[in-house]
């Protein structure tokens, strides 16, 4: 997270890191041959992202600190706000708007939804939904619904990113609440919602909820544990992305002194689907001695997922986490993590892997101030100073203009595979039948030579596909007369 929206114990880093630039400059090497150059889009009061409508080749909506969304389309940026929350906004610091994000039906339910600090209560972190008016440049600002308020005790450390995953379920990036060291041991925490990942579906759910938790989430019916969460062990996730072809998460975790951190979690092996990235028992892959003696941390919990990539405070102080490049005008960047620092301005890429990224490499480009990065409904991809300008990377020499006609490619994923739960007892079905997104159905009893309580059948078969939370009818073993 950038300096002035970043934690003040490392405010002396950015002089460190700048007399250390020539070093770092030869630590990252040249640009290599086909890398991109920078495109202005425009400039902006203190901007913090940039993404846009899923199919939107024409506009950018680009977030700015004190509460406005603007949209820039054709190069051109409109002289009214798409929306105007700065009443409800707390700003300053690292306080402020923070990101926007646009379900897959936005074109149908015209919904959005925004992240920021508010005003009151005093910098509670604050999820709001809202919906577009009949103009479709212009949002409804009295159409504000509140989704989620936490609680956010200290300044620093406010998190800040929203992504629909490719589960079409919002994902929540919060801070540890600030403080230096985790002071209220957040990160390791199941009761707080501080220092996670969060994972919701934000739209209304029964009796007035504001909104409901997927059963596949991983600690949903665990007593003491909070239900969104989706990982814990974070810090300040400042940044987070989903590669828009094979949905893998990658996180860039702002660390505390001495470490910067990208944790990388393959769809493949369940987006980090309860994964502890380790804070505040370590920083990077360090044990983090301050907290040595914690209970969470003494012994060290066994299930700590490394990062595959992390660089000194030598080289930064703050990263600023970006996209797998998928942009088809950009072959030499094809599948490379685009990333960068707010306290030293070269960008950087690496192919991401587990256990360790390959690769890392600085590209030919620099951003002062280095904010975020965005993307568009293509898959091109932003870089966002917190001075002002936003740049696209594109390829040298490209002419500016829409996006090309692509469709999306990320793979779907069911949303609800009936998994075979015949034979197990009913916890066990029930776990089963929850991590596969869907819920468990009617109960019916019958005699049977199986052990009590035993699942004799079930409907849908196994392997069915259906809606996320599908009910999944069992029928239970009674046991013998």
């Amino acid at each position: 997270m950038p300096v002035a929206l970043r934690r003040t114990e490392l405010a002396l880093l950015a002089a460190v890191a700048a007399l250390a630039l020539a070093v770092v400059f030869a630590r990252g090497g040249a640009a290599a041959p086909g890398d991109p150059e920078l495109a202005l889009v425009g400039r902006f009061a203190a901007p913090t992202y940039l993404t846009a409508p899923p199919g939107d080749r024409e506009r950018l909506f680009v977030v700015e600190q004190d509460g406005r969304i603007l949209i820039v389309r054709r190069g051109a940026t409109l002289p009214t706000p798409f929306l105007n929350i700065t009443s409800l906004v707390g700003a300053g610091g690292e306080r402020g708007l923070l990101s926007l994000a646009f379900p897959p039906d936005y074109s149908a339910s015209g919904r959005f939804y925004v992240y920021y600090t508010a005003r009151n209560p005093s910098g509670a972190v604050t999820i709001d939904e809202f919906h577009v008016s009949g103009n479709a440049d212009v949002a409804d600002a009295a159409s504000r619904r509140n989704v989620l308020s936490i609680a956010h005790p200290r300044t620093n450390h406010n998190g800040g990113q929203l992504q629909f995953g490719p589960d079409g379920y919002l994902y929540i990036g919060t801070g540890d609440g600030g403080g230096g060291g985790d002071p209220d041991r957040a990160g390791q925490r199941l009761d707080t919602l501080l220092g996670k990942l969060l994972r919701i579906d934000p739209r209304p759910g029964p009796g007035g909820a504001p909104y409901t938790v997927p059963a596949g989430n991983p600690f949903a019916g665990r007593a003491g544990a909070r239900p969104e969460i989706w990982a814990y062990g974070l810090r300040n996730p400042w940044r987070f992305s989903f590669d828009r072809q094979t949905g893998d998460l990658t996180i860039a975790d702002v660390g505390q002194n001495q470490w910067e951190e990208i944790d990388f979690a393959p769809a493949a092996t369940g987006s980090g689907r309860g994964w502890n990235f380790g804070w505040g028992c370590w920083e990077g892959r360090h044990v983090y001695e301050a907290n040595s003696g914690n209970p969470e941390c003494n012994p060290l919990p066994a299930n700590h997922a490394q990062p595959v990539l992390e660089y000194p405070h030598s080289r930064g102080c703050s990263i600023s986490g970006g996209y797998v490049v998928r942009d088809q005008t950009l072959p030499a960047l094809a599948g490379r993590y685009v990333y960068g620092d707010y306290c030293n301005s070269p960008l950087w890429s690496a192919h991401l892997q587990t256990p360790d990224a390959q690769d890392d490499r600085r590209l030919g480009l620099s951003v002062t101030s280095l904010t975020s990065f965005g993307e568009d409904a293509c898959g091109r991809v932003y870089a966002v100073s917190q001075s002002g300008p936003v740049y696209r990377l594109q390829a040298t020499g490209a002419a500016a203009g829409p996006c090309p006609v692509t469709k999306p490619v990320a793979k779907p994923v069911p949303r609800c595979r009936v998994p075979k739960v015949v034979g197990l007892k009913l916890a066990k079905a029930r776990a089963r039948i929850r991590r596969a997104n869907c819920r468990v159905g009617r109960l019916r009893y019958k005699r049977s030579h199986r052990a009590r309580g035993r699942v004799l059948t079930q409907r849908p078969r196994p392997g069915a596909k259906r809606p996320r939370g599908a009910r999944v009818a069992l029928t239970l073993s009674r046991g013998r007369r």
